[in-house]
């Protein structure tokens, strides 16, 4: 199954709102669930181009940043809005302040992803299989990343998600 990769940009003081809308409201006895979160994130927010290969491929660059540049980029959001936004709409989601979001740009910005030592990576994770394709997917998932963050601007926050 594959999964969406989205980035949206909102301004940092509509952050409580986006974070209150999360949970959907249960189904009542009279009443239908309520989800006031997709409404109100399309209207607090400007949604930069979907990635166009899964999402999952974001978790390879993790790991790859991750054994190759001894960082992993969820560690530069919001960890506490970035999990209560994940529990509440049960899937991946990274919360990035503008100084997170500068921050990782400029880690990023060191990292060499050259697609023979990406292949030889992901084979030693995954198996020979598909390799070349794999490598190809995590370096678009790289460019992305980098674009996506260039986005955040002082008093913006982006908002990741993977699902």
């Amino acid at each position: 199954m594959s999964a969406i990769a989205s980035f949206y940009v909102i301004p940092q003081d509509r952050l409580p709102e986006i974070l209150a809308a999360a949970t959907p409201s249960p189904k009542k006895w009279f009443r239908p669930a309520r989800d006031p979160f997709w409404p109100a994130l399309q209207g607090a927010s400007r949604q930069l181009e979907t990635f166009g290969w899964s999402g999952w491929v974001f978790n390879d660059l993790e790991m790859y940043l991750e054994s190759r540049n001894g960082f992993r980029y969820s560690k530069f959001g919001d960890a506490a809005a970035s999990r209560q936004l994940s529990k509440a709409r049960a899937s991946d989601w990274l919360v990035v302040p503008a100084l997170s979001a500068a921050e990782l740009r400029a880690a990023l910005d060191g990292v060499t992803c050259e697609a023979a030592d990406v292949k030889t990576f992901l084979s030693s994770e995954h198996g020979p299989d598909n390799v070349a394709e794999g490598a190809e997917a995590v370096q678009a998932a790289l460019t992305i990343l980098k674009t996506w963050l260039a986005e955040v601007s002082p008093g913006s926050v982006g908002l990741m998600s993977v699902g």
